[in-house]
């Protein structure tokens, strides 16, 4: 199953989806993410947390 976390949990406004295979993947991507888009030079722990709570199992795609 892929994991996703979007950003618009954290971040009201912003579209970005980050998908992986597990969380680990999810949160490298969210993390580089954090650093270009929204200009975060480190993600603070309580952040962190936050996005964590937020990964979810994606939704199936519709065919």
């Amino acid at each position: 199953m892929v994991r996703e976390l979007r950003c618009a949990d954290l971040m009201p406004g912003c579209n970005f989806v980050a998908q992986g295979k597990d969380d680990s993947e999810v949160m490298k991507k969210t993390a580089e993410h954090a650093k270009s888009v929204h200009k975060m030079i480190a993600i603070a722990m309580d952040v962190e947390k936050k996005a964590r709570a937020s990964i979810r199992d994606a939704a199936p795609a519709a065919t």
